[in-house]
């Protein structure tokens, strides 16, 4: 577990989307991304991290800013677990999280008796410990260039589609479905809740049977 973790944020608040929607969280963001979408909503965390001095009392005092704090699996266990012990639920995001091997920090926490997720665009190959709750949301096309993996696909617990025009559901339904496991939760996800792209969302929902991902912690306004 020596392997360096650039963490832009830390912080408690409550999932706001997928399956795990109004669970108590602590939210890992960790710095790094090339998949370079055009209506991301952290682009702060796209610059790739380098060591620094900065600890994770920096990532947690802060928000939405490209700076990054530095530490190893060890130290983020220990602040975790002098943080945000009564939380149950720790999920890492980014950013990129799986630009990191998160295999040994994931199973330390679930030893701990936490439940552990991970947020991938499903880019990278994914390393975390069995019995990880994986959501992939899958990026295809992106300005970066990054190809969506099968491996990633088929290791997904939960695909999260983000749709912004028809196209993200032919995506979908002929790129993603055909590689991911029975029993795949599926939900569609109105990029920056746009009105057009909820109408689409609602009726392939309708359609398909589907699930809908409403973003809700930005509907109550929490972090």
């Amino acid at each position: 577990m020596a392997s360096l973790l650039f963490v832009n944020e830390i912080f408690a608040s409550l999932q706001g989307e997928g399956a795990w929607t109004g669970t108590p969280s602590v939210f890992v963001r960790l710095q790094g991304c090339l998949c370079r979408c055009p209506w991301c909503d952290t682009k702060n965390t796209w610059k790739l991290g380098e060591p620094n001095d900065c600890g994770l009392d920096f990532a947690a005092s802060k928000a939405d800013a490209p700076r990054h704090a530095t530490c190893t699996g060890e130290e983020l266990l220990a602040y975790i677990d002098a943080h945000y012990a009564s939380i149950p639920h720790v999920i890492f995001t980014g950013g990129e999280p799986m630009l990191f091997d998160l295999t040994d920090v994931t199973a330390a926490l679930l030893a701990r008796g936490k439940t552990v997720a991970i947020e991938t665009s499903g880019t990278e190959p994914v390393r975390v410990a069995e019995g990880v709750w994986v959501t992939v949301s899958p990026k295809y096309d992106m300005p970066g260039g990054r190809e969506v993996l099968a491996s990633a696909l088929r290791r997904a617990d939960e695909i999260k589609m983000p749709v912004s025009g028809p196209k993200d559901l032919e995506d979908l339904e002929h790129r993603t479905l055909p590689e991911t496991k029975p029993g795949v939760l599926v939900y569609v996800q109105p990029v920056s809740r746009d009105d057009e792209a909820t109408r689409l969302c609602v009726e392939a929902a309708m359609t398909k049977g589907w699930r809908v991902s409403f973003q809700v912690h930005k509907y109550v306004n929490m972090r």
